[in-house]
């Protein structure tokens, strides 16, 4: 094959492999204070900063810690994180308080939502996906308590079979579901609080949303090198960049 025709694949390929793992990472919020509440991706999902959180030394560089009561990030609605047949979410958290229920990220509002990161009353971490047009719940509630102070990894998947909960790589939860996750149009994705209400109190670090469910490994490497995986490819990229 000529030079130039080998060039071309290669230019064509790597064209088609890009638009794939951007297909697949749909927003990537950093937290540093550089990045302020930009998606590092480059799909467009920045966020608007309300209240007056603080900057904080996080899990990698610097994070965002919440005050709980006033302090949250919305992220605009958009197709991309609102019209999906599965989906993953990962975050590092922190928190400063415990003992109520409150929203460490969620998209919509009560009786009219997607999914998102909850903490109980008794510190347990609940994932719940609301899935088709009659908003059904399904919830995972894990068994470990979190504790203030204490940094710790959440992940959340739903593949249109099962939603699952996990803490720090550990499987915490597990619940069959089916259909598509319902759809909260022109309502906002919020980080910190449940659409401005039952803050999260406490610190929050490389928050990431896939349109996919990938693994708990993958979401967990903040500096992924291994070579042939669209996903860690990409996440590597977007890090080194950044």
């Amino acid at each position: 094959m000529p030079f130039s025709k080998i060039v071309c694949l290669i230019l064509f390929l790597s064209a088609t492999f890009n638009l794939r793992a951007n297909a697949e990472l749909v927003g990537y919020w950093s937290f540093d204070k550089a990045d302020e509440v930009n998606d590092l991706t480059g799909n467009g999902n920045d966020g608007i900063l309300h209240g007056n959180p603080k900057v904080v030394a996080g899990q990698f560089g610097e994070a965002l810690e919440f005050n709980g009561s006033t302090d949250y990030v919305e992220i605009p609605d958009a197709p991309a994180i609102s019209e999906l047949e599965a989906l993953s979410m990962s975050a590092w958290i922190q928190p400063t308080k415990l003992g109520s229920w409150v929203a460490v990220a969620e998209k919509g509002i009560h009786l009219n939502w997607s999914y998102g990161f909850f903490i109980e009353p008794d510190g347990t971490l609940s994932f719940e996906v609301s899935t088709g047009p009659g908003n059904n719940l399904v919830c995972c509630v894990g068994n470990v308590a979190l504790e203030i102070g204490e940094w710790y990894h959440i992940f959340g998947s739903y593949d249109g079979k099962s939603v699952k909960a996990y803490v720090d790589g550990k499987l915490e939860g597990e619940m069959p579901g089916a259909d598509v996750v319902h759809i909260t149009e022109g309502l906002p994705f919020t980080i910190g609080s449940r659409n401005g209400q039952n803050h999260f109190g406490g610190a929050v670090d490389e928050v990431a949303f896939w349109d996919e469910a990938i693994s708990v490994e993958d979401s967990m490497d903040p500096l992924p090198v291994r070579p042939g995986q669209k996903l860690t490819t990409t996440w590597g990229a977007i890090k080194v960049l950044h």
